[in-house]
């Protein structure tokens, strides 16, 4: 099971798919973190995953390595988008005005 919260991923990478949310926010890829030690926001892969360190794998000092690799692990990303509509109402959603 997955918590969140700092002490629940020591070592590990944590996948959070509930940052959607009112009020939340993250970093936008290519943006550094606002906390030291904490690294560069980037794109990645899935197949990627297994071999990243942790959310600081890259750093100010290396970043530019993945700069060369640029945003290519997006490609194809704006052909994945659907219309959650149908779903939204499915659950009962309704949107606040």
């Amino acid at each position: 099971m997955a918590k969140s919260g700092p002490s629940n991923r020591v070592g590990k990478i944590f996948m959070d798919y509930l940052r959607n949310g009112f009020g939340a926010t993250t970093a936008s890829a290519w943006t550094a973190r606002a906390s030291p030690g904490m690294g560069i926001s980037v794109p990645v892969g899935w197949d990627e995953l297994s071999v990243l360190t942790s959310g600081a794998h890259w750093t100010m000092r290396s970043f530019d390595q993945r700069l060369r690799v640029g945003n290519s692990r997006w490609d194809g990303y704006n052909k994945a988008a659907v219309n959650l509509t149908t779903a939204m109402k499915g659950v009962g959603y309704i949107p606040q005005k």
